[in-house]
């Protein structure tokens, strides 16, 4: 091909390649997530990452909207990208009604579409792993969802994390009681502008708001500082809020919520979870009507949530007659790979595995016996493909990050021996049984 026919390798913006290393430490995350997930209950499903623009648009808001990937297909249908995997798992809720027990716990892992501005850690094409419980509203079905997070986020996140939880009811309860005269829209346009306030600050968010037909300084003004206002333990002070929605339904929500903190902290009191109120939460998506929640990193400023989701009562009935309420969170396995990289801690040093280096065509017979051997004993194993200086296959190896290397050659063969290289210490044992060998080896698995 001459240099005038060569296309330049590169990626479109906000979408990233995986070297080896960050693959294995994806698909470490994705296992142990769908572990734990399935050891409490929670069943796989998967659904397709395309489906009908109309399933997908008019669900998360206008803004999300805005970044729905939609295209025409061959069958000229309009069709999209998911853009998360709640929406779709609605569908087909919807659609496999029948086949399904109720409540009904999923598990569900993939990637998802959205045309939004790339951001460190932020990307255009992103994992998510999600834990969803349908078919019951219950304080039980919450505690369930977000302790399963938790526990998840304990075992991969190294230090300490927050999970913050807002509540839907309780937010849209202070936006009518500040701002009273807002238009019809304006309370989904005021939830977009708080959602806004922890990447542009308070001043900014009050701009939005006041930017909204029917919204007046003093409202928002105490709007945000009900919302920002703490008590000595860091939480929302809800006292103060509690005077503002006396006599409404959003003060029983407060109970609830103020009961799902309690149970949360009880279980995890020993750990480095940390809980806390915070109603400025708000979440961006349009169709969360309860508690939602944003998990971030203690010390890694600015970095964002590496775990969302919250309540979404109405979803199934846009595709359904059916009254199915759901609970819902997601793990962001991308955010999370990015957090650690960002933190230093993404680099896996630990030596595992053989590598069988030849000391000639006479080796390789032998060598592909013993590794087809110490694989079924369950050891990661490896072979040279190709003769060549000893020295260059442990190379190789060595950087392969390998923990043995074994040699063998035309002697190991006479012999039915091996030549044993403990790469970290630089230790070898030559002459070494193999029967012996495997026995050893075996451990490793």
């Amino acid at each position: 091909m001459s240099t005038q026919e060569r296309i330049t390798p590169r990626k479109l913006k906000g979408f990233r390649d995986y070297l080896p290393q960050q693959a294995s430490l994806r698909k470490h995350i994705q296992d142990r997530i769908y572990q734990k997930a399935q050891q409490a209950g929670f069943l796989p499903i998967d659904t397709p990452v395309v489906e009908y623009a109309e399933t997908l648009l008019g669900t998360g808001g206008t803004d999300t909207d805005k970044e729905v990937y939609r295209f025409e297909d061959h069958g000229e249908r309009m069709v999209a990208l998911r853009f998360d995997l709640t929406v779709p798992f609605a569908r087909f809720v919807a659609e496999n009604y029948s086949e399904l027990v109720f409540p009904f716990k999923k598990v569900q892992i993939g990637n998802s579409w959205r045309g939004e501005k790339p951001q460190k850690g932020r990307y255009r094409e992103f994992c998510q792993a999600d834990l969803d419980i349908i078919g019951v509203d219950s304080l039980a079905a919450d505690v369930e969802v977000l302790s399963c997070i938790m526990s998840n986020l304990v075992d991969l996140v190294p230090g300490s994390f927050t999970m913050a939880l807002g509540h839907r009811i309780i937010l849209s309860g202070l936006i009518k009681a500040c701002l009273p005269q807002l238009v019809a829209g304006g309370e989904n346009r005021t939830l977009i502008a708080l959602d806004k306030l922890a990447k542009i600050g308070e001043p900014a968010v009050k701009d939005l708001i006041l930017q909204i037909e029917g919204a007046e300084a003093q409202g928002a003004e105490r709007l945000l500082r009900v919302l920002q206002g703490r008590n000595a333990a860091g939480h929302t002070d809800l006292n103060p809020i509690k005077e503002l929605l006396a006599g409404t339904p959003a003060l029983q929500e407060i109970k609830r919520l103020e009961e799902t903190v309690g149970l949360l902290q009880q279980l995890y009191q020993k750990t480095k979870a940390n809980v806390r109120i915070d109603l400025s939460i708000a979440r961006g998506l349009g169709y969360y009507t309860g508690i939602v929640f944003e998990t971030t990193i203690d010390g890694l400023d600015g970095f964002g949530s590496i775990s969302s989701g919250g309540r979404y009562n109405g979803l199934v009935s846009r595709f359904s007659s059916q009254e199915l309420a759901g609970v819902g969170g997601s793990i962001g396995v991308d955010r999370l790979l990015a957090a650690l990289e960002q933190l230093g801690l993404a680099e896996d040093k630990t030596r595992r595995g053989i590598f069988i280096a030849l000391a000639g065509e006479e080796g390789r017979s032998y060598g592909f016996q013993l590794l087809g051997e110490l694989r079924a004993a369950g050891v990661m194993a490896d072979i040279a493909l190709k003769e060549g200086k000893l020295g260059n296959q442990f190379k190789f190896a060595d950087k392969r990050q390998y923990q043995y290397v074994l040699t063998v050659g035309g002697d190991e063969v006479a012999s039915k021996t091996v030549s044993i290289k403990d790469l970290a210490s630089g230790q070898e044992r030559k002459s070494v049984p193999w029967t012996e060998a495997l026995t050893e080896l075996a451990k490793l698995s």
